[in-house]
């Protein structure tokens, strides 16, 4: 039978009976015979629920007698609440009645029934309740009374693990069990005597819900104490051997396509309830997680007049920090938006880093945030943010949208420095590009290293591909300008508990100079000495007298090395060119290792004044280590000098090792130890002329020939040669040589020298040996200051020579008065005292 007519009538009387409206969309059928019975399709109740099918039976006698009631009621199909695919059977039996299905409740299966008596009139009547759920050992269970008044009574909740209960290894694997008193009348909904046990944790509140309107709700929760990392669950499965990968292989076929993930769908429309005032207190003493304490947490929260207010929500945390949270949220044409504030403070960042799993890193020591913050339907956004971490200010933006992958977007700055990265954060992985820029680098190195003052300045650009997971962040694509300095390459960046950074960077030529430290004002020389660090190297020798010596300008004050304590480094260099201080290396390669304080670099090759050059040195707070070899360098571009000599030219090879053990310059140059060889072929020095002094030895007959050797030889002029040579030995700071020589054009020479460092004197002695035959010694000696030494002549070889060679009778001028016939001898010495008057120092006995 059609039972069209009755839509209406069926819809009144059940939303009345349910105080909601119900709507049946399809078809109605009646029946009478064998049993009256009405078949509905297609059932909604407003809010609660959507069914398939419903059939109601009807007892054939009372409806005869113009009474309906009920004999049984079928569901099949459909939800109800969180349960879904709800079938389900009722049956009556006088006054009492049963009820038995089943369903799927959050996506598991689970068993329902209830069992009581049909209440009369104004009396109450017992009603139990139970829904299972046997794959997760959980139960929920209700036993009371229920009538036209409301229902009364008392509900139980078992779970045997709160985390399979909720499908997430983030909660504990523990049992959850909580009672409650419930009353529910046509006016209000009442849960009080609320106490919830997760483990050892205990948790206590009340719910009051007015069903009418004005529609009031309050919510109290309180727990001394609550434990989350009560029995974490271990993992469930493992993954396969390498023989089971290859048998799953074999036996599954490959997809034809890659599976795609789907888009993240739009965001649903949503509004806070309208006619509402609901207000929230939740406190918690002491919350366990990630083994360490939070505590104090407290949220407090106000739904009224279709606007949420956050009055507050904070919570002591690892570290001693604290975070606290304040806003409100209103929901206009269903977007939701939220504006507030936050703030959040440490002064153990280090612990709370640790704490929150993204690294351990020993400094910044502390920290503090402040920040307004806003959250739409679709994005979070951080705005004038202010960051503190130790002496350093951050300030800016960062704004994250609320889809996965995250699209994220920062842009911070600190005083003269401006970063910004645009890209995603998902399944624990950060992509995306990354910018740094300046106006001068020097103000980027202060904003990082506040004591630090390079010489020079100029714009910096640096930008990189970023990816970041499990505390490692790698940059790739990286490009870095800082005035006319340009590097490209690739690095990365380990934050475990001992940072590391790793790289491999090239570069054009580079001018080293505007970057290196300014020079340091006489106050800074004179500051207190910092605390030595360092494990490698070695501790310094006794201060010798010398490295205290007042007239020696090497500073005292101590290095400042404490960046090789901030991370281990694992760095391959090479560049077009690097100079500094004048010096410029061409085509360089190395590779530098950083660990514990202690700098290495391992290899080293380059190619200087047109040679080769190879090294390796070693750099702790308190010593340093260098050996290098140089083949082949051409001394024309270089064309060193010192006590008037000057190298114009040669091709010069040098092998030395040298240590040096201190934490000040003073200290360092005075333990300098150490030894080496330096040979330069086919030269010339400036400074002396041996090819005329030789000539002029050969072609000497008298005073005048005499006055002409020295000063053809001595006073100028210059000497090619074929080597020049010696090796030297380091001391505390002093080098010495015994066997320098050199062999040239009209002679050669051979000397001894001895630079004391930390004095900054030199004291040598050079024997010029002419090619004439039998031709003397000349002696030339160097002593005093390093930049401007004496120089002195030694002539007792060449006195004793021209006595011998009867120089003395040549000195008597002819026509001497009348005495002219008795000629008178003449000291050699009287005659060279004067003569070498002209050329500086003697020596003339």
């Amino acid at each position: 039978m059609d039972g069209e007519a009755w839509r209406g009538r069926i819809e009144a009387e059940a939303s009345a009976l349910l105080r909601r409206k119900v709507t049946v969309a399809g078809p109605i059928a009646l029946r009478i015979l064998p049993s009256p019975a009405v078949t509905l399709a297609s059932v909604a109740v407003d809010g609660t629920a959507a069914l398939d099918r419903v059939r109601v039976g009807l007892s054939l006698g009372a409806l005869l007698a113009g009474r309906p009631e009920l004999t049984d009621l079928v569901i099949e199909g459909g939800r109800a609440g969180p349960l879904d695919g709800l079938n389900l059977r009722a049956t009556m039996t006088g006054e009492t009645f049963a009820v038995r299905g089943e369903a799927k409740l959050w996506g598991r299966p689970a068993t329902l029934e209830a069992q009581g008596r049909r209440p009369s009139g104004e009396a109450m009547a017992p009603l139990k309740a139970k829904v299972a759920q046997p794959s997760l050992e959980s139960e929920a269970s209700f036993e009371g009374t229920f009538g036209k008044s409301g229902v009364t009574g008392k509900i139980d909740l078992s779970l045997a693990s709160l985390s399979r209960a909720a499908g997430s290894d983030q909660l504990p694997d523990a049992p959850l069990s909580a009672q409650a008193e419930l009353r529910l009348s046509p006016d209000e909904v009442v849960i009080s005597d609320l106490g919830i046990i997760l483990g050892e944790s205990t948790i206590t509140g009340s719910v009051v819900a007015s069903l009418t309107a004005p529609a009031l709700m309050d919510i109290t929760l309180r727990a001394d104490s609550f434990d989350l990392d009560t029995r974490r669950p271990a993992a469930t499965a493992q993954a396969p051997t390498q023989p089971q990968k290859q048998a799953a292989s074999a036996q599954t076929p490959a997809p034809t396509q890659p599976q795609m993930q789907a888009a993240p769908a739009a965001a649903q429309p949503f509004e806070l309830p309208r006619g509402l005032a609901a207000n929230l207190d939740v406190g918690i003493g002491r919350l366990k997680w990630r083994g360490e304490t939070v505590s104090n947490i407290q949220i407090n929260a106000l739904l009224e007049g279709e606007r949420l207010t956050l009055s507050q929500a904070s919570a002591r945390l690892p570290g001693a920090g604290s975070v606290k949270l304040t806003g409100a949220m209103v929901t206009p044409e269903g977007r939701p938006r939220f504006d507030g504030t936050l703030k959040a403070e440490s002064r153990n960042l280090p612990e709370l880093r640790k704490w929150l799993r993204i690294g351990s890193a020993a400094t910044p020591i502390r920290g503090k945030l402040e920040s307004k913050v806003q959250v739409t339907d679709s994005r979070l956004s951080l705005n004038a943010l202010t960051l503190d971490l130790d002496e350093r200010r951050i300030t800016g933006m960062i704004s994250a949208g609320l889809a996965q992958p995250i699209p994220l977007k920062a842009e911070l700055g600190l005083p003269g420095l401006a970063l910004g990265f645009d890209g995603t954060l998902g399944d624990g992985r950060l992509e995306g590009g990354a910018s740094l820029r300046a106006a001068g680098f020097a103000q980027a190195i202060r904003a990082l290293a506040p004591g630090y003052r390079p010489r020079g300045n100029g714009e910096l650009a640096v930008s990189a591909r970023v990816e970041g997971s499990e505390g490692r962040i790698t940059l790739s694509e990286l490009q870095a300008k800082a005035g006319d300095a340009l590097v490209t390459g690739k690095a990365s960046l380990s934050l475990e508990a001992s940072p590391k950074l790793t790289a491999s960077l090239s570069g054009n030529a580079i001018a080293l100079d505007p970057f290196l430290p300014a020079e340091a004002s006489d106050k800074a020389e004179e500051s207190k000495p910092r605390r030595r660090t360092g494990h490698a190297a070695p501790p310094p020798p006794p201060i010798i007298p010398a490295a205290l010596s007042s007239n020696s300008s090497w500073s005292k004050a101590p290095l400042d090395l404490g960046w090789l304590q901030a991370l281990d480094a694992d760095l391959d260099l090479d560049a077009k060119a690097i100079t500094a201080s004048g010096w410029r290396l061409e085509q360089p390669r190395g590779h530098v290792g950083l660990t514990k304080g202690v700098a290495d670099l391992d290899r080293f090759s380059a190619r200087l004044l047109g040679g080769d050059l190879a090294a390796a040195a070693r750099l702790a707070a308190n010593g340093l280590t260098l050996s290098a070899n140089l083949k082949g360098a051409d001394l024309a571009q270089l064309k060193p000098a010192g006590g008037g000599l000057k190298l114009e030219k040669g091709r010069m090879s040098a092998d030395l090792r040298l240590a040096a053990a201190g934490t000040s310059p003073a200290a360092l140059v005075g333990s300098l130890a150490g030894n080496g060889k330096v040979e330069v072929a086919d030269g010339e020095v400036s400074g002396f002329d041996l090819a005329a002094l030789d000539g002029q030895m050969r072609r000497l007959e008298n005073l005048g020939s005499l006055f002409g050797l020295i000063q053809t030889g001595l006073s100028g002029g210059k000497s090619r040669f074929s080597s020049l040579s010696g090796t030297f030995n380091a001391d505390r700071g002093i080098v010495a040589s015994r066997d320098m020589a050199l062999v040239a054009e009209g002679g050669g020479a051979t000397g001894i020298a001895t630079v004391d460092l930390p004095r900054e004197t030199i004291s040598s002695k050079i024997a010029f040996k002419l090619a004439t035959p039998d031709a003397p010694a000349l002696g030339l000696r160097l002593e005093g200051s390093l930049a401007a030494p004496v120089k002195a002549i030694d002539v007792n070889d060449l006195q004793r020579w021209l006595v011998e060679k009867g120089l003395g009778k040549a000195l008597n001028p002819k026509g001497a008065g009348e005495n002219s016939d008795a000629p008178r001898k003449l000291k050699a010495g009287d005659a060279l005292r004067g003569l070498f008057s002209a050329f500086g120092k003697k020596k003339a006995e």
